[in-house]
């Protein structure tokens, strides 16, 4: 086989063009899945940031209440002037805080922060959390403050009734 040079020349950037969109295309996958992996990263601190937040808030709200409780002064003024019933409003409290125990789990399940695994474990503890009346009763009182997708499954997979 003889070859010119104008052939061999040819046949060269033939193959330096194969392997040139050979190495394009694994470039291209290979960038394609860096950023599938950074998008990932990126909605998984925002999630891990929402819950945060949130956790926050339910913390300052806690820090509240134990400073008004631990305080008989304020706490006797402070249950006065509202017309409440001291021991009422302790268990309301706790209830609250009980509840939104349960929604910080939630959140972060659903923000993708803890597994499926680890959520079954959380949903039976929290079953057990629903099982008291006062945590019934403030339920029912306040289901409304909270997003239909808490609510739904608050009473699909905490409230319902074993047959």
């Amino acid at each position: 086989m003889n070859l010119s040079i104008a052939d061999l020349t040819a046949l060269i950037m033939v193959v330096f063009t194969f392997v040139t969109t050979v190495a394009n295309i694994l470039l291209w996958i290979s960038t394609r899945r860096t950023v599938t992996i950074l998008l990932d990263q990126v909605r998984h601190q925002i999630a891990s940031g929402y819950s945060q937040a949130q956790h926050s808030v339910i913390d300052a709200h806690r820090d509240l209440f134990f400073g008004i409780l631990n305080n008989p002064t304020l706490r006797e003024a402070f249950t006065q002037a509202n017309g409440l019933d001291l021991k009422d409003w302790e268990l309301q409290k706790v209830s609250e805080f009980l509840v939104n125990q349960v929604l910080i789990g939630f959140l972060n399940f659903k923000n993708g922060i803890i597994s499926g695994v680890h959520f079954d474990g959380f949903t039976r503890d929290a079953r057990d959390v629903f099982a008291y009346p006062s945590i019934r009763s403030h339920w029912k009182k306040m289901r409304s403050v909270h997003s239909e997708d808490f609510r739904h499954f608050v009473e699909t997979k905490l409230l319902f009734e074993e047959p």
